[in-house]
């Protein structure tokens, strides 16, 4: 019986064979109508092999065109991310420039280059040049924090979420002078008189009283005003303006007044 199969198989890649050859000699356009259902039969498996090879060919070609497509848009992609990331630096930046016209102060630029891990990143690492201890540093929205430490270029800053800093405010237009303690992930708002207590949603500003801080830096927003029976004063809770958290650029102000701040 395996004998039988395989003198078959050995028959129908003869009658193969034959067709190819015979459909490729000159004398094929002369062959007796009566053969061409036969050879016509005996070419579709050609054609069949021929029609594989040329869709796997195929199949490779449109693979790499897809593989190479898929690169394309990935460098796209990332220059596209490149260039926003640039243009949100540039604002940054020109920002800055509007809060570097506080005059009695000596303003550079630096850029951030780490975060302290808890959620409100009240440390941050700084690079620049020429800055002290005590420095002030501001963001293009408003005040950040003031200069820890500096080792060579590099400057460790303390944010005004340090329970450390205290920082003199007013509120424009009233005669408000209150203080702003930082609480680790919330500012309280201290000397603020219940009968006079702003509202809710009021940007609170650097007087400049003590010298450290310059004047007219948005430094705080009122997030909740709590009447205390019995008290003078309301305990005021605020978060910060600035957004040091996302900002790559800072600015730093050096006081260029004699003497200690």
């Amino acid at each position: 019986m395996a004998v039988r199969r395989n003198n078959r198989w050995v028959w129908v890649i003869s009658l193969v064979v034959v067709a190819i050859v015979v459909s490729r000699l000159p004398i094929a356009s002369k062959i007796p109508l009566i053969m061409a259902p036969a050879i016509e039969t005996l070419r579709t498996p050609v054609g069949w092999w021929q029609s594989f090879s040329l869709w796997f060919q195929n199949s490779e070609s449109l693979q790499e065109a897809y593989l190479e497509a898929q690169k394309q848009v990935q460098r796209q992609a990332s220059l596209i991310q490149e260039t926003n990331s640039l243009r949100s630096e540039n604002r940054q930046l020109r920002a800055l420039l509007n809060v570097a016209a506080i005059p009695g102060y000596r303003w550079h630029a630096a850029k951030v280059h780490g975060r302290s891990p808890d959620a409100m990143s009240q440390y941050l690492i700084v690079q620049t040049t020429g800055a002290s201890t005590d420095d002030v540093i501001v963001s293009s929205k408003g005040l950040v924090g003031v200069v820890d430490s500096v080792s060579g270029d590099n400057v460790t800053v303390r944010t005004i979420l340090d329970a450390s800093i205290a920082v003199p405010v007013t509120a424009p237009g009233t005669a408000l002078a209150a203080l702003l303690r930082g609480q680790g992930n919330s500012i309280e708002v201290d000397f603020v008189p219940t009968e006079h207590a702003p509202d809710v949603g009021t940007i609170l500003y650097t007087s400049g009283s003590g010298g450290m801080f310059p004047p007219g830096i948005a430094a705080a927003r009122i997030v909740s005003v709590e009447p205390m029976p019995g008290e003078i004063f309301s305990r005021v809770q605020a978060e910060p303006v600035a957004h040091w958290q996302r900002d790559n650029w800072l600015a730093i102000a050096s006081s260029t007044r004699t003497g200690p701040k």
